[in-house]
């Protein structure tokens, strides 16, 4: 019974370390910011007016000038009512040298009719995916950001 609870544990710690590995991996790369939207009316993306939704908006800042793009395969809200589907993977390229920013867009649906949802600051979303660097290979990274703001165009 120990040796099985020893076990549990180690594997445990592991998996935690190894998180927090692919995550500082990611922060040391890039700084990134995650931005909502709700639709204007309901029924907007879908034609049903029943369902609200909106976007997520992913602002990044490469850290990194080896950085070529992160490539984004799995976001997931931590948050019950809001689910994405993501159909296919995100990319936010730079390709420049000079172009250190970038951003991209992934819809999301509040998938409870009953849930009351009008701001969304301070939630948070978890991405993971792979960094893609010139001259050396992929790096696999898991990272967990913060909902900072509803989206704005103005913004700088």
């Amino acid at each position: 019974m120990t040796i099985a609870i020893l076990i549990f544990l180690f594997l445990g710690g592991y998996f935690f370390w190894r998180k927090k590995q692919l995550e500082q991996r990611f922060t040391k790369s890039v700084g990134m910011t995650v931005s909502y939207m709700f639709q204007e009316r309901p029924g907007q993306y879908s034609g049903d007016r029943n369902a609200r939704s909106g976007v997520f908006v992913f602002k990044a800042e490469r850290n990194n000038d080896r950085l070529k793009n992160i490539v984004i395969r799995k976001v997931k809200p931590l948050h019950s009512a809001l689910d994405v589907n993501l159909e296919q993977i995100l990319v936010i390229p730079f390709e420049r040298k000079d172009h250190t920013k970038s951003d991209v867009s992934v819809r999301f649906k509040i998938n409870r009719r009953s849930a009351k949802i009008d701001d969304l600051t301070g939630g948070r979303v978890s991405i993971s995916g792979v960094l893609n660097f010139e001259e050396r290979g992929p790096e696999s990274f898991t990272a967990t950001l913060p909902i900072m703001e509803v989206y704005s165009e103005q913004r700088v």
